[in-house]
């Protein structure tokens, strides 16, 4: 018996920042209206991702698996590009962790087995993405006050040392006698 084949995609919203990592059936096809995209391959139902952005096509691209090879189809009037390069019309095989740019989006591809579905990590990020985006978000809000203060430690450590070399250097000058009378 054959395992399923899943392809999940990775993307971060240029817009919203927001981390999107879908679990799909293939099939999938990629486009910016989801009334211009079909609905069927044959006698496949296919998964339809929405990206929102001018630069993306109404059905901009068609995702397939093949004997456990990726492959994506042009099917945009302003390109799509893997790896940084645009591809040709026609079927295109790609790997795991390729990068698919299309219009502003760079999206990352990866072919999963239900043996791997069922893994710890691929369930966290499939089931909860929004926790996903959360734990980055409270990441990066915890990164930019350890920064801060780090930043602060630095500012004020210096500033001392500056001080302490500073008075260092300043010529010293000898006492004097606060009154006249024990000059005398």
């Amino acid at each position: 018996m054959s395992e399923n084949l899943y392809i999940q995609l990775i993307w971060e919203d240029p817009i919203t920042s927001e981390l999107n990592q879908p679990l799909l059936i293939p099939p999938i096809v990629i486009g910016r209206e989801k009334n211009e995209m079909p609905e069927n391959l044959g006698s496949h139902q296919v998964s339809q991702v929405e990206l929102i952005h001018k630069q993306v096509s109404r059905f901009h691209a068609l995702i397939t698996v093949a004997n456990e090879q990726m492959y994506i189809t042009d099917k945009s009037s302003n390109g799509t590009h893997l790896n940084g390069r645009q591809i040709p019309k026609g079927s295109q095989p790609f790997s795991s962790k390729d990068t698919i740019r299309i219009g502003p989006y760079k999206i990352t591809a990866i072919l999963v087995t239900d043996k791997q579905k069922n893994n710890t990590e691929i369930n966290r990020e499939v089931n909860n993405p929004s926790g996903a985006v959360n734990h980055v978000k409270k990441n990066t809000i915890f990164l930019w006050i350890i920064g801060a203060v780090t930043m602060f430690l630095l500012a004020t450590g210096v500033g001392f040392s500056v001080k302490s070399i500073l008075d260092n250097l300043r010529p010293q000058l000898p006492e004097r006698p606060l009154n006249s009378e024990n000059n005398s």
